[in-house]
C-alpha cells in the first residue's frame, strides 16, 4: 500500500501533462499561469525525459538552458471560437510556440516583424474547436524569462489594447510636454535644475517606451540587440538623473548639499558596476540593481533633506512634499509585484499617476522659486521679468495647441479604428461591436437580429478589365447607397474586399418574426435594386449585379452560425446564376 501511494505522489509531482484549463466565456481573458507545467532541458527540443513542474520558480535553470512549457485548454462552449493564446510582459531571447497546426518562432532577439501580431505582447492566433482540447506547447530561452500566460478572443484583446494606448499616450504625452517644459525653462533661465528634471522626465519616459515595448516596433524593429541595452542605459538613467534632481534641487550659492561628493562617486561608479555584474554574474542582477537601489535612494534622499531643512534650506520641505506622490505610487507598485496583494488598483496606472504629479510638483517648485528669484530682483531686471512673461505666454498657447493636438489624434485615432479608409462605411470591428452589444441585456434587449451579406458579381473582372482605381469607385458607389441605413438600429459596413454587410436589430414588437423578416426583405430589395441602377462612367455604364444572403440571428449564442447561413445562402445565390437575394430563415 505504502509503495502505491508514494508511486502516485510521484506521478502527481511529476506529471508530463499539464492542467485543462476550461474556456467557457468569449467575453472574459482566462489566465493560464496556474494551467502551465514547464521543464528545463539544455537543447530547444525535449526528449520526452524531463521532468514537469507546476512552476518554474522551483526548477534551477542556467541562462543557456531552454526553459519548456505547455498547457491544455478546453472549450466548453459548442461553438468554434478564434482565440489568442498570448504571453503578455514578456522578456526572452528566443520563443517557439505552437497548438499542433501551426508553429511561430520569435523572440527579443527576432526582428519585430516575426510577432504573429503587431502588439507589444506576443500573440499567437488559434481556434478553439467545439468541446474539446487544444494544446499549445512551446520552448523559450534568455538570461531573463518574463512570461504571464492567458487566452482570450482577438476582439476583446483590441479592446484591452484601446484602452492601454488611449493611458499611455496620454501619459507619453504629458511627460513629453513636462521634458519640452524644463528644457525651455533651461534655456530661459541657465537653471541646472529645469535641466536636472527634464533629464530625469526623459528618462523615466524613455525606461516605460522601452518597457511597453513600443520602441520594439518604432524605434529599432529590424535590429533587436539593442532591446537589452536600451533597457540598462534607461534604467540606470532613472536613477542617476533622480539623484541628479535631489542635490541639484537642494543647490544653493556657496553651499555644497550634504553628501554630494559622495553621491556623485557613486553615479560615476554605477554604470561600471552595472557593466562588471552583467559580465561576472548576470543581465538579470545587473538590470535589477538600480531597482534594488531605489529603496536605498528613498532612505539617502529623506536624510539629505532633514539634514539640509535643519541647515535652513527653505526648498527641502517642498522637495520632501513634491516626492511623496511617486514615493507612495511606487510603494503600492512593489507591494503588488513582491507580495501579489490585491489593493484594487492598477499598479501600472497608479505608478503614473504618482509620478506625473511629482514631476508637476518639481516643475511648480521651480517655477515659485524662480519667480521669488525674480521679485528679489525686479527693480534692477525689468526688462528681464518682461522677456520671461513672454516666454511664459508663449509656453501656455504652447501647452495648449499640444494638449488640442493630442485630442485631435486620439480622436483621430478612434476614427480610424471604426470606419473603411476606401469607402468610409463602418469597418468590419464596428459590425461585430455592434453585433455583439445587440444581445447585450445591459445595453440593449431585441427579439433578433437580421444580418445580410452582399457581394458585387463579377467584381475582379472590372478590376481587371478598367484598373484597381475605377474598382475603387464601384466601391464608393455602393457605400453611398448603403450608407444612409446606418443609425443607432442598424450597421452597413464594408464587410472586406467587395463584400459588404447589413446587420439591423429588431425591436421588441408585438408583430411575428415572419412580419419583420418580410421588412428586411423589402429593404433588401431596395438596396439590390439601387445597386443594378449604380451608373459608372468609367465602366461604360456596364450594369452591376450583386448577390445577397440573409438570415435572423436569435441570440447571442446563434451568432457564428447566422453567418454562415449568410454566407451559405449568399453562395447559393451565385450558383443559381448571381444577381440574387436569397434568404435562409
Amino acid at each position: 500500500m505504502l509503495r502505491i501511494l508514494l508511486a502516485w505522489l510521484v506521478i502527481a509531482c511529476c506529471c508530463q501533462t499539464a492542467n485543462a484549463a476550461n474556456f467557457n466565456n468569449s467575453q472574459t481573458m482566462l489566465s493560464l499561469d496556474n494551467d502551465v507545467v514547464f521543464a528545463v532541458s539544455n537543447s530547444a527540443t525535449i526528449t520526452g525525459e524531463e521532468e514537469w513542474f507546476y512552476s518554474a520558480d522551483v526548477i534551477d535553470r542556467s541562462p543557456s538552458q531552454y526553459l519548456h512549457f505547455k498547457v491544455r485548454i478546453y472549450n466548453q462552449l459548442d461553438t468554434q471560437v478564434p482565440v489568442w493564446f498570448s504571453i503578455s510582459f514578456p522578456a526572452m531571447k528566443t520563443l517557439v510556440v505552437t497548438d499542433g497546426n501551426y508553429q511561430w518562432e520569435t523572440g527579443d532577439s527576432a526582428p519585430y516583424s516575426t510577432r504573429a501580431v503587431n502588439t507589444p505582447n506576443y500573440h499567437f492566433p488559434s481556434v478553439l474547436q467545439p468541446s474539446s482540447y487544444t494544446e499549445f506547447t512551446g520552448t523559450m530561452s534568455g538570461e531573463i524569462l518574463r512570461y504571464s500566460f492567458s487566452v482570450a478572443t482577438p476582439e476583446y484583446y483590441s479592446n484591452l489594447y484601446m484602452k492601454t494606448l488611449q493611458r499611455d499616450m496620454a501619459f507619453f504625452g504629458a511627460m513629453g510636454l513636462l521634458t519640452l517644459l524644463c528644457v525651455l525653462g533651461y534655456i530661459a533661465s541657465r537653471n541646472l535644475v529645469f535641466l536636472s528634471f527634464a533629464s530625469f522626465i526623459f528618462a523615466t519616459t524613455f525606461w516605460f517606451f522601452r518597457v511597453f515595448g513600443y520602441a520594439f516596433e518604432l524605434l529599432w524593429p529590424n535590429t533587436p540587440g539593442l532591446n537589452d541595452i536600451s533597457y540598462a542605459i534607461s534604467i540606470y538613467s532613472v536613477l542617476i538623473t533622480a539623484f541628479w534632481v535631489l542635490f541639484q534641487t537642494l543647490a544653493r550659492d556657496n553651499h555644497e548639499v550634504y553628501g554630494a561628493k559622495t553621491i556623485k562617486a557613486f553615479c560615476i561608479v554605477l554604470p561600471l558596476l552595472g557593466i562588471l555584474l552583467w559580465q561576472t554574474v548576470g543581465l538579470d542582477i545587473a538590470l535589477k540593481l538600480p531597482v534594488l537601489l531605489f529603496f536605498p535612494y528613498i532612505l539617502i534622499a529623506g536624510i539629505v533633506i532633514f539634514v539640509e531643512h535643519r541647515r535652513g534650506s527653505d526648498r527641502a520641505k517642498w522637495l520632501a512634499a513634491a516626492m511623496l506622490p511617486v514615493t507612495f505610487s511606487t510603494l503600492i507598485l512593489t507591494i503588488i509585484a513582491l507580495f501579489e496583494v490585491d489593493l484594487y488598483l492598477e499598479p501600472v496606472a497608479t505608478f503614473m499617476t504618482g509620478l506625473v504629479m511629482t514631476c508637476l510638483f518639481m516643475v511648480a517648485l521651480t517655477a515659485s522659486y524662480m519667480v521669488k528669484v525674480v521679485q528679489r530682483e525686479r527693480d534692477a531686471q525689468k526688462e528681464a521679468a518682461k522677456l520671461k512673461s513672454e516666454q511664459a505666454s508663449k509656453l501656455e498657447a504652447l501647452v495648449r495647441e499640444r494638449t488640442l493636438a493630442l485630442e485631435q489624434t486620439n480622436s483621430t485615432l478612434a476614427e480610424l479604428a471604426s470606419k473603411d479608409s476606401l469607402t468610409e462605411l463602418p469597418n468590419r470591428r464596428t459590425l461585430d461591436m455592434f453585433v455583439d452589444n445587440t444581445f447585450d441585456k445591459t445595453l440593449h434587449d431585441h427579439d433578433a437580429l437580421a444580418i445580410a451579406l452582399i457581394d458585387l458579381d463579377h467584381f475582379k473582372s472590372i478590376n481587371d478589365t478598367f484598373g484597381h482605381d475605377v474598382g475603387d469607385e464601384v466601391l464608393k458607389g455602393i457605400a453611398k447607397i448603403l450608407a444612409p441605413l446606418n443609425d443607432e438600429w442598424q450597421v452597413a459596413a464594408r464587410y472586406g474586399g467587395e463584400e459588404f454587410a447589413i446587420a439591423k436589430r429588431v425591436k421588441a414588437l408585438n408583430t411575428s418574426k415572419t412580419t419583420q423578416a418580410d421588412e428586411f426583405a423589402k429593404q433588401l430589395e431596395t438596396v439590390h435594386s439601387a445597386i443594378n441602377q449604380l451608373a459608372i462612367a468609367s465602366i461604360d455604364d456596364r450594369k452591376l449585379g450583386a448577390c445577397i444572403g440573409w438570415t435572423l440571428c436569435k441570440g447571442s449564442d446563434d451568432i457564428v452560425e447566422a453567418f454562415r447561413r449568410a454566407d451559405k445562402a449568399l453562395y447559393v445565390a451565385k450558383d443559381k446564376g448571381r444577381n440574387l437575394i436569397i434568404p435562409a430563415l
